[in-house]
C-alpha cells in the first residue's frame, strides 16, 4: 500500500507569526513542516532550548493551554538538502526579506509557491526589483495577510492573545495583474500545492483561512496595514500593551489614519477606483471598498481590533523594542513616507508619519542606550 503523499512546507522565520502558522500545521495537517534557520549556530541553540519542538500558549482558549508539536526536520544553509523547494513561507521581519532568502535563492524557481506573511508593505517592490529581477524565474508568489495576536514572553514563550485569520491570495509580478477574476482563484484552489494545504477544511476553519482574488486580499492588506501602522509604533513609543490605551487612542489614530489613505489612494488607484469599474461584473467579485477604508470606519475598527479584541497583546514592534532588536517601521509608517516621496506628493502630506517613525525610531535608541549606559531615571 502506498505511503499518502505529504506536501512539504518549509518555513523561513519562525518568530511570532512562523510558529502559530507552524504549529497549527502540525496540529491539523499532515504536512512535513521544515523551519528553516539563519545559521547552523542558530539551528543548534534552537534545538538545545525548545528540544526540537514548537510551543505556542494559546490564551484565548479556556485555561490557556501550552501546546507543543516536535519537528521531524529542521534546517539552515550549511544542512539544506540542496532539492528544488516546493512552498516557502517567509514571516521574517520585512527588513530581513533579501539576506533570509539569500542561501536559499538556488532552490527557489517557476514551480515554487512563495507566500509572504509579514507586516507592512514594500516587500513585493523589493522582490521585483531586487531579488527576482528575471521574469522567467519568479515563482509563484502570494501574500498571507494574518490578524492573529502573537507575542513572545521574556520567557521565551509564543502567546496566541488573540484570533483574527488570515487572508490569502496570489500576488501579481506585474501592475497590470492587480485586478483579478474569480477564476484565477478557482484554480489555485484545485491546482496548486500551498493553496490546497491552507485551505484543507479542518486547517482553514481552525485557522480562519480565507483564500481570495488580489483585490479582496489588498483590500483586508490595506486594513491591516493600517492597524499596523497605528497600534505596532504607538504601543512602542509608550511601551504599553494594546488595550491600556483604548480610551485615549482615536486622536493620534484619526491623523495616522487620514495622512495614509490621502497617500494610498494614489498609489493604489485601481483598488479605490473597483467599484465603478468592475462591480456588477460576474467574472469579478463585488468588493466594497470605500464603505470600509474611510479614516471614521478604521479609527473604530483598529481601536476595536488592536485594543478590545487583541487587549492584552504586546504588539511586535514593542517586542522587538523590549528585546533591542531592529523594529520594521521603513515597512509601515516609513513605507507611506517613502510611497509619497515616490509618487513626489507635497512632503506635508505625511508629517505625522514621519513623525511617528522617527519617535519609534527613538525609543528603541533610547531602550538601547539604557541597556548599555543604565536609566538615569533610577539615579
Amino acid at each position: 500500500m502506498t505511503a499518502p503523499h505529504r506536501t512539504t512546507i518549509h518555513i523561513l522565520g519562525l518568530g511570532a507569526m512562523g510558529t502559530v502558522l507552524a504549529v497549527d500545521l502540525l496540529r491539523f495537517t499532515n504536512a512535513l513542516v521544515v523551519p528553516l534557520f539563519r545559521s547552523q549556530e542558530r539551528l543548534a541553540q534552537f534545538q538545545k532550548a525548545n528540544g526540537n519542538k514548537l510551543s505556542i500558549r494559546k490564551l484565548y482558549l479556556e485555561g490557556s493551554p501550552l501546546l507543543s508539536y516536535p519537528l521531524e526536520k529542521s534546517e539552515c544553509p550549511e544542512t539544506f538538502a540542496r532539492k528544488p523547494i516546493d512552498n516557502l513561507v517567509v514571516t521574517t521581519k520585512t527588513y530581513q526579506t533579501k539576506d533570509a532568502l539569500a542561501p536559499y535563492l538556488p532552490y527557489i524557481n517557476e514551480s515554487t509557491n512563495l507566500i509572504l506573511i509579514q507586516n507592512g508593505l514594500g516587500v513585493l517592490e523589493l522582490l521585483k526589483e531586487e531579488i527576482f529581477t528575471d521574469p522567467k524565474n519568479r515563482p509563484h508568489l502570494f501574500q498571507g495577510v494574518i490578524s492573529h495576536g502573537v507575542y513572545q514572553d521574556k520567557g521565551g514563550i509564543f502567546n496566541h492573545a488573540g484570533w483574527a485569520g488570515m487572508k490569502v491570495a496570489r500576488l501579481p509580478w506585474t501592475d497590470d495583474e492587480m485586478i483579478q477574476k474569480i477564476s484565477v482563484v478557482k484554480d489555485d484552489a484545485a491546482n496548486n500545492s500551498l493553496v490546497r494545504l491552507l485551505t484543507e477544511p479542518k486547517f482553514a476553519k481552525e485557522f480562519g483561512i480565507e483564500h481570495s482574488t488580489y483585490q479582496e486580499m489588498l483590500s483586508g492588506q490595506l486594513f491591516k496595514f493600517l492597524v499596523n501602522a497605528c497600534i505596532n509604533p504607538v504601543t512602542a513609543i509608550l511601551d504599553c500593551l494594546n488595550g491600556e490605551i483604548k480610551d485615549s487612542c482615536g486622536s493620534v489614530f484619526t491623523s495616522i489614519i487620514d495622512e495614509c489613505l490621502q497617500i494610498l489612494r494614489v498609489a493604489y488607484r485601481p483598488l479605490f477606483e473597483y467599484h465603478e469599474n468592475f462591480n456588477g461584473n460576474k467574472e469579478y467579485p463585488e468588493m466594497d471598498i470605500n464603505g470600509v477604508l474611510t479614516t471614521e470606519n478604521m479609527v473604530s475598527e483598529v481601536t476595536r481590533i488592536g485594543c478590545d479584541v487583541n487587549a492584552k497583546n504586546s504588539s511586535s514592534m514593542r517586542q522587538d523594542t523590549l528585546f533591542l532588536r531592529d523594529i520594521e517601521i521603513g515597512y509601515i509608517n516609513g513605507y507611506i513616507v517613502k510611497l509619497a516621496s515616490k509618487l513626489k506628493l507635497d512632503p506635508s502630506c505625511c508629517k505625522v508619519n514621519k513623525t511617528i517613525e522617527e519617535l519609534a525610531s527613538l525609543r528603541l535608541a533610547l531602550n538601547r542606550s539604557r541597556n548599555t549606559n543604565g536609566d538615569w531615571r533610577n539615579d
